[in-house]
């Protein structure tokens, strides 16, 4: 029997679902496009940009994955493929951007309470600990943590009184390989060095690493990352899986926007334009996605057939990311278990207008939070909200 690509679909349907691991462990740095252009460059016919060198082998288990949720009924790519080295890059700048407020709003406020996070709610000031004391040792696992920008201050602050271990998470090597540098023989205090610990892959993998650490610790999860969580009360039971009963959680999220009637509070239009900067860097990462699963996924996509759509969602109470197709478009790959000869496999057909699921950024008011936190087995025990009400950020503690 000669070969057929159906057959070769469903035998990647019938793969182990629970051994694709949905991210890469390294990927191939790619240069950020110079100066203030963000037009993307359109891949070619298989495997992503072309680059000198042989690519990488397509991975059957990572394939599979790739093309079962392009396949589902409402055709998806994990949020993760996001983050190779460029989409790593490009979310820096979207940070950066004037239409971006969550960064600079987060920053400003854990600025304003790092006094108050450094201690644990059990433990006195610095400035009270008997003798002068130093605070005893404490790691502060920071799941999804990108460069380490936004907790910089708060890690110098807790170094200089304390022995300190950051141990940021993230699926992007590039994104901790800055994280790093940004570190480097930084110290807080005269007393106390601050050691880094970075730990490249999802959060789920990172934590079980850093629950063995002998610290008691603070985790983080900040720059509204929950509101990426399709079910955000498993995103946070995860993490109080591995924690010990005197650790803490400290979790930042955006806030909904105020009802229209509501004067100098935040609107539904600030929301929306966070997320459609009006120089296209967010268009740029939503886009790259494709890019990145071209490579590890062997698809075709063609940036030039698809556009970024990021709407609010009253149902979800959050905004919605989508690639819209802007012409009728056929997406193939080619198979990691097909014969090197065998053709390319139809996966996709989209009409014009037809979308795919990219990711949702939910928003969170104090109740929503205090809910999700009791459904993940925690409860809030203190939280701090910015001017505006623009930002929450809450600690939590397991519910012994």
């Amino acid at each position: 029997m000669g070969w057929r690509a159906s057959d070769a679909l469903r035998r990647l349907a019938r793969r182990d679902w629970s051994r694709a691991v949905g991210v890469r462990r390294t990927h191939a740095t790619q240069a950020l496009a110079s100066g203030e252009s963000l037009r993307m460059r359109v891949a070619p016919a298989f495997g992503g940009e072309a680059r000198p060198g042989a690519q990488p082998p397509v991975d059957a288990g990572e394939q599979a994955a790739i093309l079962r949720a392009l396949s589902a009924e409402t055709p998806s790519i994990s949020c993760v493929y996001l983050y190779d080295a460029l989409g790593s890059e490009l979310f820096e700048q979207i940070c950066e951007t004037p239409e971006y407020y969550l960064t600079r709003v987060e920053g400003s406020l854990l600025r304003d309470i790092t006094a108050q996070l450094v201690p644990f709610a059990d433990e006195p000031p610095p400035e009270r600990a008997a003798g002068g004391a130093a605070l005893p040792p404490v790691a502060w696992v920071e799941c999804s943590a990108g460069n380490g920008e936004k907790v910089a201050p708060l890690m110098l602050a807790s170094a200089a009184v304390r022995p300190t271990t950051y141990v940021p998470l993230d699926v992007s090597a590039s994104a901790l390989a800055a994280n790093l540098a940004r570190f480097g023989g930084a110290r807080g205090g005269e007393a106390h060095e601050l050691r880094v610990r970075p730990i490249v892959g999802t959060n789920a993998h990172g934590l079980a690493e850093a629950a063995r650490l002998s610290e008691r610790k603070s985790f983080m999860l900040l720059g509204s990352s929950l509101g990426n969580a399709l079910e955000p009360h498993a995103e946070l039971g995860m993490i109080a899986r591995h924690m010990a009963p005197r650790d803490r959680l400290l979790v930042g999220v955006d806030t909904p926007p105020a009802s229209a009637d509501a004067s100098n509070a935040k609107s539904r239009a600030d929301v929306v334009a966070a997320y459609n900067d009006a120089r296209g860097v967010t268009a740029a990462f939503t886009l790259n996605a494709l890019t990145h699963i071209n490579r590890v996924g062997g698809t075709n996509f063609a940036l030039a057939d698809f556009a970024h759509r990021s709407e609010w969602c009253d149902e979800r109470c959050a905004i919605v990311a989508h690639v819209e197709a802007v012409r009728d478009v056929v997406v193939s790959a080619r198979l990691a278990i097909a014969p090197a000869d065998a053709p390319p496999a139809r996966v996709l057909e989209l009409r014009k207008g037809e979308r795919i699921f990219i990711e949702q950024s939910g928003k969170f008011s104090l109740r929503r939070m205090e809910a999700i936190a009791q459904r993940a087995g925690l409860r809030v025990t203190r939280h701090w909200l910015a001017p505006r009400d623009f930002y929450l950020v809450v600690e939590c503690e397991p519910v012994l």
